[in-house]
Formats: C-alpha cells, sequence, structure tokens
C-alpha cells in the first residue's frame, strides 16, 4: 500500500466514513507491518505525545504525510492504526513519569528456516546453519560441498565408489534442508525429518532410509535402482519425482509427482501412476492407492500451506513442526475442516490470526505454547 492510500484510509478513520472492506484493508497492511519496539516520552503533551508516535510509525512504515500540518490528526488517525488489529499492540500514556515509555509485546514466532545438522559415519556432527560456503567435511575421502543456494551436495565423481560410509541429515523442528546425493538425486527435507545415505554409491542398489517428509528427484539409472525405506516399507524409484510422509506414529503416504514407482511391505506390492498416493496406517501392513492433490501434497515444499477440508489437529501438527511450538487444547474442536493457503515465510500469529478469520476457532499465545480454543 502507498503512502496516499494508507494517509486516505486513516482520514477515513477519523471522519467515520471508512468501509468494512477499507478497514480490512488496512488491517492487512498493519498485520504486515514488521513493528519494532516504538518509544515516546511520556512528559510531552497530548499533541506532541501523539506526533512523535505518528513520526516513528511513519519512519517505520514508509509514510510520507500528504501536508506537513495538522500532523496531529495523522498522528490520531495512527494511533488508531494500533488498535485495529486488537491485542497485538499497546501502549500506554501518562504524563506524570518522566521515563521513555516502551511497547511490550512477546516475540514474534517467526518461521522455519535453512538448518539442519549433519552427522558422519565417524559420529562427527555439523550445525549446516552455521557453515560457511564450500567443503564443510571430507568424511571418508568423499567431498562435501555447501552450495550457494544453501544445499549440501556429495562429489558426483565419486558416485560409484564402493567404500562408502553412511551419513546423516537431520533437520529439526523449525528447519528445513536439501541434499544433493553422490549420484545427482535431489532429496528436500521438511522440518524434523532425517535421511540417512552413503557417501557414495557402489555398483549394487542406491539404498536411503528417511523419518518425517522428504520429496526426491531421482536421476534414474536402471542397472542401479533407487530405495527409499521408510517405517515398514520400501519404495523403489522407476524414474521419478515423488514425496514421502512418514512421520513416527503416522500413516506413512508416499505421492506421485512424475515417473513410476513401486511400493513393497511385507505383504504386497502396488505401483503408483503419476497424480497418485499410497497410503499405510501405522502398524499395518495394508496399502491403499488413490488419487492425490498434488499441490496440496507439495505446498510445504514451494513454500506454503495448502489447507483442504482440513482438521484443526492436522493443521496445528504442521505449525507445531514448522515453528517449534508447543499445541494444547481446551473445550470441544470445531468438526468442519478448514480450506485456504497461508505462505510459510510469515510469521505464525499472522497465520493463528489468518485462521481465527473463521470465526470458529481461537487461540491463545503464551511464549512458544499455543492453546487452541473453540
Amino acid at each position: 500500500m502507498n503512502d496516499n492510500r494508507i494517509n486516505n484510509l486513516s482520514r477515513k478513520v477519523l471522519t467515520g466514513e471508512i468501509t468494512a472492506a477499507e478497514k480490512q484493508e488496512l488491517e492487512d497492511w498493519y498485520l504486515h507491518f514488521d513493528s519494532e519496539e516504538l518509544k515516546v516520552h511520556s512528559a510531552l503533551n497530548k499533541e506532541q505525545f501523539a506526533d512523535r508516535l505518528y513520526q516513528q510509525i511513519s519512519a517505520k512504515a514508509g509514510i510520507t504525510p500528504v501536508r506537513r500540518i495538522n500532523y496531529y490528526r495523522y498522528a490520531a488517525a495512527a494511533s488508531v492504526l494500533l488498535f485495529l488489529t486488537a491485542g497485538l499492540y499497546t501502549f500506554y500514556y501518562n504524563r506524570e513519569n518522566t521515563e521513555f515509555l516502551t511497547e511490550k509485546r512477546p516475540a514474534a514466532i517467526t518461521p522455519g528456516t535453512d538448518k539442519a545438522i549433519l552427522t558422519l559415519a565417524n559420529g562427527k556432527k555439523i550445525d549446516l546453519e552455521s557453515a560457511s560456503k564450500g567443503v564443510i567435511a571430507t568424511g571418508d575421502q568423499h567431498l562435501v560441498n555447501k552450495t550457494g543456494d544453501g544445499t549440501i551436495a556429495y562429489d558426483q565423481s565419486a558416485a560409484n565408489a564402493d567404500n562408502a560410509q553412511y551419513n546423516t541429515l537431520t533437520t529439526p523442528r523449525g528447519g528445513k534442508f536439501s541434499i544433493r546425493l553422490a549420484d545427482g538425486t535431489l532429496a528436500i527435507l521438511d522440518a524434523a525429518s532425517s535421511i540417512r545415505y552413503p557417501s557414495s554409491f557402489g555398483s549394487g542398489k542406491r539404498t536411503v532410509e528417511i523419518s518425517g517428509q522428504v520429496y526426491f528427484e531421482v536421476v534414474h539409472n536402471a542397472k542401479k535402482p533407487f530405495i527409499v525405506k521408510a517405517g515398514q516399507q520400501t519404495i523403489e524409484d522407476l524414474g521419478t519425482h515423488f514425496n514421502i510422509n512418514a512421520y513416527p506414529g503416522a500413516a506413512i503416504k508416499t505421492t506421485l509427482e512424475e515417473g513410476l514407482v513401486s511400493i513393497t511391505n511385507s505383504k504386497k506390492t502396488v505401483f503408483l501412476q503419476p497424480g497418485q498416493a499410497a497410503f499405510s496406517k501405522a502398524n499395518t501392513n495394508e496399502i491403499t492407492v488413490s488419487q492425490a492433490d498434488i499441490e496440496e501434497t507439495l505446498a510445504w515444499k514451494n513454500g506454503y500451506f495448502r489447507f483442504n477440508d482440513e482438521h484443526i489437529e492436522n493443521i496445528m501438527e504442521q505449525l507445531a513442526r514448522w515453528y517449534d511450538i508447543e499445541v494444547t487444547y481446551s473445550g470441544k474442536l470445531p468438526a468442519d475442516g478448514f480450506n485456504g493457503t497461508i505462505s510459510r515465510t510469515k510469521n505464525l500469529s499472522q497465520v493463528l490470526k489468518m485462521l481465527e478469520r473463521t470465526g470458529i476457532i481461537h487461540f491463545k499465545t503464551e511464549g512458544r505454547r499455543i492453546t487452541v480454543l473453540p
């Protein structure tokens, strides 16, 4: 929103002419306004107080008043902004106190970032978030590089070596990471996920083990099948891009974007066509195949949450992993599902506010503990 639009809407707040749609527009702008602490001196008179407050907001938001006169009215409009999103901002005015007064609000819970721990075969652990670009480990003499885009990549010249040792890449809650294996296969890990893999692939099958959610873009080699072990399942690539969701204690879901995969457990083998997903409940040998919503399945990889008639418990599980929060529940939860798309780059407060706009769910935030309320 540009300067003139913000000032025009602010004037409408003062005159009472603002419409519901314009108020929502103003609230949306303020929701995305990443303000730091605001400070004003309480010894100032009311007009000076409002003037100082508005100048600080305008400096942070890039607002330029249409006219320098009548600052007080613009300042009043700015103070109205502080209350448009209830509960987000509070400030106090006390003329008798000569100290600086500072707005107090909980620290924002920010989204996940690229971070992971690389554990080498010898037990050495490397924090990849703080590691510099370039060679970060040699392990068993196979080079590991951190590339410019943050991915770690293994030396593909060693792809056919038979002296590999197994390394493990683990993302924490609130983290994600990408790795390019020695054969060129790309694996993208969601939060709270892991992949165990050899630093090079020998002459036999290429086998990796995963937990959590991982997306694969496999470099196909008919002579050297690519095998993924997830729980009690074995997924074999036949030239494929696919996603596996295998968090502990939950059903394993394998979704095929392109190519062909086979899925095997102790009882049966099924084949997936593009656009299909296979489900296997925990502690069972059953595998069911159905059509999949590829866009919804791969939303996490593409930088957003996508909910399609999703129950709040499932939504909060995703938020808990991505924002590294604790979730509790109070009262009866809605049976209806939620629909919508939300960027994973938003702070948690913004995501919760969007969910609350449905009018059927509310949240209480205490540090990193979020209580879901009906």
